[in-house]
Order: structure tokens, then C-alpha cells, then sequence
């Protein structure tokens, strides 16, 4: 139930729909996202599938060339091995014990460009056996995949997208250095989607634009999870079915600096507990002062409706204005201010093109949903690097903290913003967010509205030819189940190449996580206090090319 203006809904959609590649981003931290004006590139090249455990697999990337010049088709793979040493198997914060990990896995990664399909995959395997049996057998599975077909040139584009990745059920229970997946802590998410979209030009005079979505998530728990809940207020994920559909009637050259548009949309996400549904019409207008400066405005009214009761009453009239400023391909601005589900809302986005390898990005969302659709528009819309392509696949994509699984029907109003500097060898980002959370539905632990913030800094240099070195780290205050905590990640790695195909790597992974008495009295064993550390050595094989 993601809310952007009309025209803003309009080019997401046209530029989504050129690459929807999943965003697989790892540690406890959210990407920022550019919002309704995020252009993504399809990317040249395969990405690095991740390790077992939130170790980065070297190499494949590496593997599959550089972007200057690729061909138009690639195929890479690789084989890993490592062991680790973690001091917190279970991750909880009381009855754990330390243990020894071995992993096995392998990853692939293809992409096939030709002048009206476009096709881009990568998928990694792990399975991770306990030494002392800790934990059973893990096995997981994480894969972007991304095919876009111009059906009718200029008229009809057929986009479909599938991803597989652990998820967190939430930041206040179990928790694992470098988000290494255990049982009763983390879900293993499928999804898919499916995107037909039609265009015709009316002359000079408007163009319509028609474009319908249909997805589902799925999920199943790791090996050695319990049948049900063991965090009251953590039920857990449940399979969802999404559907979408807008028509849109906008104006053309005829009308010049004044613009207009008309929509129509309905959008539904149908779960056990029955049918949550938006319907929404919204007329808008922008006049064009210069290049440089448009002013906005749009009215209209959305009517939600649920199969169970709200707590709230969120239809209604919308109304927003606002402005958008543009200085090429530089800076685009745009901020909007109005009322929504009956409250004041605040949306916008940035994207502010420092040098050609470095960036600030952020997004203000104002959104009605579920967990579970959260995360399937989470994994069809990328996060952009500075360089115009998405962020490389991750072991885990953990929550916002804040953000769980406890099947209610939730309004989340995010702020992200992120600066990110790619130079020659060194990459370095740094991102702070922002989430409200509203819970419409259900019943819940602790107060309606909830508030979680953090930060997140990361670093990477290409140390020598031969040696390539990351650091990353992050704190958070997330606010759940009537308490809060205070979560501190430390995630470092070296990786040297052996020889064209072979590479070692090392690394370092801590986790802290300090609970509130109220936070941990909901659940002494699982959300309480805790620590993790995890230190792992590893191999990577170049099978291919």
C-alpha cells in the first residue's frame, strides 16, 4: 500500500519495471532507497553470491569480466568451503554454547542481453553442518532472478522476477553474528512476480499507461524450528498472494510547462486471515516554473478495506503539494506534504549525483501493509549504488529494526539516507535510517505506535592486486514488544587471491544486543541480552568461465 503521487507512481513503475533485481542486502541495517525516482541500470556483470554464515564468496564477480565491454551474454560459477568458530550457536541470550561450522556450497550467476530480452540471475547454495550438534543441518538459498521481455516494442513489456533469501522474524529475538540463519529466528522466503505493461500514445495530446502485478511469497522455517511461535507477539510469516493493477491517463507535449494526470488503482494482498484491499482514484497537476523547478499537486480518495477490523479508520480524502527541483543528471528533488489514511503524511525522494562515483540517495515512505508484502516490494525493488546499479546480493535480508513478523496490518513511515563513494579502490558508504510504525490490526505486545532509528557504515578497499579488504559496521535502537534494544554489529574481511581461480578468505562477525527489562521479561531466554562472535577461514573456486 506503498503511497506515491501519481506521477511519481507512473515513473516508478516505467523504470522498476527495466530491472527488477531483488535486494539482497545483509546486516541489520536498511539501504537507502531513491524512491519513485530510482533509475536502475541492469548490471554488466554477475554479482557476488554470498556464503554461508554472511561470508562473502570471492570471485565470481571477478570471474565474469568488468562492465566495459561485456558481451552481451555470461555465464560464471564458483565453489566454497570454509570453517568457523562461533561463540553463540543458537543465537540466544540464555542456554547457548559455542561450536564449529562447516560450510559447502556453490553459486551461479548468468545474464543473457539481446535488443528486446534482457535476463539476469544469480542464485548461491549453502549448507552448513554443526560440529557438536548445536544446530541441525542448515540449508539455504538465496537467488535473483530477473526477466524482461519487450513483447511489442514501444507498446508492451512483460517484466518477471523471483528471489529466494532468509529473512528475520525479529531484531528483539534471536540474533547471530553476521546474521548466520538458525532455528526460531529466521524464515526462509520464495517469492515471485509478474509485471505486463501497456502503453499508447494519444497523439501529442496524453498517453495511457496500463499496468497490472501479481505475486506470492512463500515461506518455510529452517530445520529444527519449533511448530509455533516461541516470542509472544512473534507469530511468525505466512504465505501471501499480491495483486496490483493502475490505469493511468497523462498528459503530453501538447500541454508543455502544465501537466496533468488521472489514476485509477486497486491493490489487494490476500493472506490466511483473509483480504486487505486499497482503492484509489487520484487526479494531479504540475506546472512547470522552469527546467529546474515544477510545482505539485494531487487530490483524491483510497478506500481500504480488511477481513478483519482495523483500529483505525484509513479511508478517506488525499490530498498532497509539494515541488520537484531537477538540475539534469545531477539533482532530482522532490518533497510533497499532505494527508493520507487520515493523518498527515510526508513523502519524497533524493538522489544528488556528487561526482560521477559518488552519490547521496533517500526516500520518505509513507506505506499501509503487511510484513509479508513488505518484503516482496522489498525484493522487486532494488537499492541503486552510485554507480546506477543495484546492491549486490547479501546472506540475509534482515527487518528495519522495528520491523517483525506478528501478521498485523501495519502503516510504516520510513526515512532512508545513504552517501556512497565508489573511487578507483575504495568504497565507502554510510547510511541512517528512520521507521514509525502503526499497527492497525490485530493483536499486539506493547504500545500501537512504535520507533526505531540507526546507522550504518561500511568500507572497502582493494588493499594490493592481490588482497581486497572490507569493514563494515552499524548500531540501532529498535523499539518492539513494549520494550527496546540497542544493537551493535562489527563485520570486517580479507580476501586474497591465491591464483585467477582460487581465493582465501578470512573474517570477523560481532553482534550485541542490549535489552530493556520490559523487553526482556517477554522472553528471558530469546530477547533478552546477548552476544555473538564468529570467526571464519575459507576457500573459493572459479569454476567458470
Amino acid at each position: 500500500m506503498r503511497y506515491l503521487s501519481p506521477e511519481n507512481r507512473v515513473v516508478a513503475h516505467r523504470k522498476t519495471r527495466a530491472l527488477r533485481a531483488a535486494r539482497l542486502a545483509g546486516l541489520l541495517a536498511v539501504a537507502a532507497a531513491s524512491g519513485a525516482e530510482a533509475q536502475v541500470a541492469p548490471p554488466a556483470v554477475p554479482q557476488i553470491p554470498q556464503a554461508g554464515g554472511g561470508q562473502a564468496a570471492p570471485g565470481l564477480a571477478a570471474a565474469a569480466g568488468g562492465p566495459a565491454g561485456a558481451p552481451a551474454f555470461g555465464l560464471a560459477a564458483t565453489v566454497h568451503a570454509s570453517e568457523s568458530y562461533v561463540s553463540n550457536a543458537q543465537g540466544t541470550a540464555t542456554g547457548s554454547q559455542d561450536d564449529f561450522i562447516s560450510t559447502l556450497g556453490f553459486g551461479i550467476s548468468s545474464y543473457d542481453h539481446t535488443r528486446r530480452v534482457t535476463f539476469d540471475l544469480n542464485y548461491a547454495f549453502d549448507a552448513q553442518f554443526y560440529a557438536r550438534g548445536s544446530q541441525p543441518t542448515q540449508i539455504t538459498n538465496h537467488l535473483s532472478a530477473l526477466a524482461v521481455v519487450q513483447a511489442i516494442p514501444d507498446y508492451l513489456t512483460i517484466a518477471a522476477n523471483a528471489f529466494a533469501t532468509p529473512v528475520i522474524l525479529s531484531n528483539a529475538g534471536i540474533l547471530t553474528a553476521g546474521n548466520r540463519v538458525v532455528a526460531n529466528g529466521y524464515t526462509n522466503s520464495f517469492g515471485y512476480s509478474v509485471e505486463p505493461d501497456l502503453r499508447f500514445r494519444l497523439g501529442d495530446f496524453a498517453t495511457s499507461n496500463t499496468v497490472a502485478s501479481y505475486g506470492s511469497t512463500f515461506f518455510s522455517n529452517p530445520n529444527g524450528s519449533a511448530p509455533g511461535p516461541i516470542i509472544p507477539g512473534v507469530t511468525g510469516a505466512e504465505d501471501i498472494n499480491y495483486r496490483f493493477a493502475t490505469q493511468t491517463f497523462a498528459s503530453g507535449p501538447f500541454f508543455e510547462r502544465f501537466s496533468w494526470s488521472a489514476m485509477g488503482t486497486i491493490n489487494e494482498t490476500k493472506r490466511k486471515q483473509g483480504l486487505l484491499s486499497e482503492k484509489r482514484g487520484t487526479g494531479s497537476l504540475a506546472y512547470a516554473f522552469s527546467h529546474e523547478f515544477t510545482l505539485l499537486g494531487s487530490v483524491g480518495y483510497q478506500a481500504v478495506t480488511a477481513s478483519v477490523p482495523l483500529t483505525n479508520k484509513i479511508s478517506g480524502l488525499t490530498y498532497y503539494g509539494g515541488f520537484t527541483f531537477t538540475q539534469g543528471d545531477r539533482l532530482s528533488l522532490t518533497a510533497e506534504a499532505g494527508r493520507s489514511f487520515n493523518e498527515p503524511s510526508y513523502i519524497g525522494s533524493l538522489r544528488y549525483n556528487l561526482t560521477p562515483r559518488s552519490s547521496i540517495v533517500g526516500s520518505l515512505t509513507d506505506v499501509v501493509t503487511t510484513p509479508e508484502a513488505q518484503l516482496l516490494n522489498t525484493q522487486t525493488n532494488p537499492t541503486p549504488t552510485p554507480g546506477g546499479t543495484p546492491a549486490p546480493p547479501g546472506s540475509v535480508n534482515p527487518q528495519p529494526p522495528g520491523t517483525l513478523f506478528n501478521q498485523n496490518i501495519t502503516r510504516y513511515q520510513t526515512l532512508d539516507l545513504s552517501f556512497q563513494e565508489n573511487m578507483e579502490r575504495n568504497q565507502a558508504a554510510i547510511t541512517f535510517y528512520a521507521t514509525r510504525q502503526t499497527f492497525l490490526s490485530g493483536t499486539f505486545v506493547g504500545p500501537q505506535t512504535t520507533e526505531s532509528w540507526g546507522g550504518l557504515l561500511s568500507y572497502s578497499r582493494n588493499i594490493s592486486p592481490r588482497t581486497t579488504g572490507t569493514l563494515s559496521s552499524s548500531y540501532g535502537v529498535t523499539e518492539e514488544l513494549g520494550g527496546h534494544a540497542g544493537i551493535f554489529t562489527m563485520n570486517g574481511q580479507i580476501t586474497y587471491n591465491l591464483s585467477p581461480r582460487m581465493n582465501v578468505f578470512f573474517s570477523a562477525n560481532y553482534v550485541d544486543r542490549q535489552s530493556s527489562a520490559s523487553l526482556s521479561a517477554v522472553s528471558p531466554q530469546f530477547t533478552g541480552s546477548l552476544s555473538d562472535y564468529q570467526i571464519t577461514i575459507g576457500l573459493t573456486r572459479t569454476l567458470l568461465p
